[in-house]
């Protein structure tokens, strides 16, 4: 349907030094016959429904102590089974809070500080007057136990559920880290073999995609003797993983079918090929098995976008460019017989045709929702947002950091994948609004936690290409900005560190707002996955152009290796 229309164009620009794709796409389309000759999926499946109702007896066990039901949780959501158990999570939360648990924790530091996160984590209205207890006369915070690692831990990791205006949390932060500078270099904890970067380096939990973070608590229990744990809990989550990830290994065949068939890697050979990574970035985002329509839409436009930034960035003259954001602003069968090169005609051919049909997806699967206006402003929004950036490189122009902020939230590219995302999400309140307020002269406008996701998603881009991009002379980024208003590049990184941090908060604010308001917690969910799977990404150079061996090894750990049962007993 793609590949026959437009024959192979000639290039005539000279290519960036990319990586050659790194996943053999035939060896993955082989991967269904191999999935159907697997007579395990059903055992597991049974063995599932077991597990998850033994686990939520012993959840739901009300003689357990609070500081125990409240590690269960931890360790459910740490292992990435707590979405089978959300409403019992949110209803024992919810009575903790009415109940002012807090209280009956008020000499257990670690407790205290795990409950003040899970709620906050959970929307639910959590005062930082929690700590308090946990401060002395002058204000610096204390611990019953000097030693006591796992309070400080946990005190660390709640201050990144801090709202803007809250100074006590960074305090919090200052004091824990602090702590365990002192106590650490002296403790010997075994961690297991996993790797630093397989942890996600130093990021704190909140900042952490939880499906990775299951890839990696699973490799940490199956190396350490867990007593502190019920069996039951390991044996569900290595059982989930494994089914889960079969799910996503059938949709990785089917993406992968699709992107053959648009011919785009074989069209754009100047362009990056990251199909794999963009479905495993889809997975993290979104990796329940009931939002496999949300993750399919999420690859495929992804896939889409990395090409187009190099057509954009790259490739194209600024007259191209400008012929192509006009065709993609028409979006009719005109633009086919223009005088676009033959690459772009099948660049906006793929365009059109995804979001076309995943427009007829959501008329079907929704049956009042014509979302294809949606579809056709958000890429021609960003498509001029491109442009802009392509002028200030063919111009030689350096925007200022506020201009070029407000552009490259857009750039990003997070509001168009957050705006498909949300209508396979069936996000009625949402829809109505954007097709209430459509109108063709006027922009779109996003939810608030969706311009700071992508925000965060901009910062943290632009942190790790600065030095790549700066080599090919693609000047404007928020490192260059700041660097033109007089800061060096070691100071410029520091600011966009603090400002990533600042915009986290914000986040949290945003996500506690639209609990109290109930608006699509879900919603708030993908938005906020983005912006932890954009953190990894980013986290150690440019995991989309130049993945590293160990950002491959994630993405092996997390699609294409499954978790051994025997070990845990689960078989």
């Amino acid at each position: 349907m793609y590949a026959d229309r437009f024959p192979p164009a000639e290039l005539h620009q000279r290519p960036a030094d990319y990586q050659l794709k790194t996943w053999d796409y035939d060896s993955i389309c082989a991967m269904r016959q191999q999935a159907q000759q697997d007579d395990k999926h059903s055992k597991q499946s049974s063995l599932q429904s077991s597990l998850k109702q033994r686990v939520r007896r012993l959840l739901l066990e009300e003689e357990e102590e609070l500081a125990t039901r409240l590690k269960i949780i931890d360790q459910l959501q740490s292992l990435g089974v707590a979405y089978h158990f959300e409403e019992e999570i949110r209803s024992i939360l919810m009575s903790m809070h009415v109940h002012h648990a807090q209280l009956q924790l008020k000499h257990d530091l670690s407790s205290t500080a795990l409950l003040f996160r899970m709620l906050r984590g959970h929307g639910i209205s959590a005062s930082i007057d929690m700590l308090s207890a946990f401060r002395d006369e002058n204000g610096d915070f204390k611990a019953a136990n000097p030693k006591d690692i796992d309070a400080f831990v946990a005190l660390h990791e709640a201050s990144y559920l801090a709202f803007p205006g809250e100074p006590m949390l960074d305090e919090a932060r200052s004091f824990a880290v602090k702590k365990l500078e002192e106590l650490m270099p002296s403790m010997s904890i075994s961690m297991g073999p996993a790797s630093q970067t397989e942890r996600q380096g130093d990021l704190p939990l909140h900042w952490k995609v939880p499906r990775l973070q299951a890839t990696w608590s699973l490799k940490q229990h199956r190396y350490n003797d867990e007593r502190s744990i019920d069996h039951s809990i390991l044996q569900l989550a290595a059982v989930d993983f494994n089914l889960v990830q079969a799910v996503h290994g059938a949709e990785l065949v089917e993406v992968t079918k699709w992107w053959k068939e648009t011919g785009l890697g074989e069209k754009l050979p100047f362009a990056r090929d990251r199909l794999v990574e963009c479905f495993f970035c889809a997975t993290c985002i979104a990796p329940e098995p009931c939002l496999a329509g949300c993750r399919e839409l999420l690859a495929k436009v992804g896939s889409l976008i990395v090409h187009l930034d190099d057509v954009y960035d790259l490739y194209g003259t600024f007259d191209e460019l400008a012929a192509f954001t006009d065709a993609v602003g028409s979006w009719d069968d005109d633009a086919l017989s223009t005088a676009l090169p033959e690459y772009m005609k099948a660049m906006y051919s793929a365009i059109r045709l995804t979001s076309t049909e995943a427009a007829d997806r959501v008329m079907k699967e929704q049956g009042r929702y014509d979302v294809l206006p949606l579809y056709k402003k958000a890429w021609h929004e960003l498509c001029k947002a491109f442009l802009i950036e392509a002028k200030w490189q063919h111009e030689g122009q350096m925007p200022c950091l506020e201009e070029y902020l407000e552009n490259g939230w857009v750039t990003s590219t997070g509001p168009l994948l957050l705006l498909h995302a949300f209508t396979m999400l069936q996000q009625q309140e949402q829809i109505d609004s954007w097709l209430r307020n459509h109108d063709d002269g006027d922009d779109m406008v996003y939810p608030k936690l969706v311009e700071l996701c992508s925000m965060i998603f901009r910062l943290c881009n632009d942190c790790a290409t600065h030095e790549a991009e700066s080599e090919r002379g693609e000047a404007a980024s928020v490192i260059t900005c700041r660097m033109g208003g007089g800061a060096s590049k070691e100071e410029a990184r520091a600011a966009v560190a603090d400002a990533i941090a600042e915009t986290w908060k914000k986040v949290n604010r945003e996500v506690a707002l639209s609990s109290s308001t109930g608006t699509g917690s879900t919603a708030s969910l993908v938005c906020v996955n983005l912006a932890r799977t954009i953190q990894c990404i980013y986290q150690d150079g440019d995991g989309i152009t130049s993945p590293k061996d160990s950002r491959k090894q994630l993405v092996k750990d997390m699609l294409f290796t499954p978790v051994d049962l025997d070990i845990f007993g689960a078989h």
